[in-house]
């Protein structure tokens, strides 16, 4: 009975602390988490042995990503015209 009321009491107590942290603080630890690094390993080709280790944010695989399908895409567009550029 004595531990439920004390239990009680700090909990009552600790509410307007938690009610009292700037909701700043909150905003903060957002944007750490959305610039954390992602490391990926690759191997060269013709390569069994050796790897290669690349750490970049969830933005930057993104844009990298996007500019390997484009490449690929143009690759079939060329393949598709005989190999000549669009004018």
């Amino acid at each position: 009975m004595r531990r439920t009321i004390t239990g009680m009491v700090l909990l009552t107590m600790a509410q307007p602390l938690v009610a009292q942290q700037p909701p700043a603080i909150a905003q903060v630890g957002a944007p750490a988490k959305a610039e954390r690094k992602i490391c990926k390993r690759s191997a060269p080709s013709g390569s069994l042995i050796e790897t290669r280790r690349e750490c970049h944010t969830r933005e930057e695989w993104s844009r990298i990503a996007q500019a390997a399908r484009a490449t690929g895409q143009d690759m079939v567009d060329r393949a598709g015209s005989g190999g000549q550029l669009p004018n």
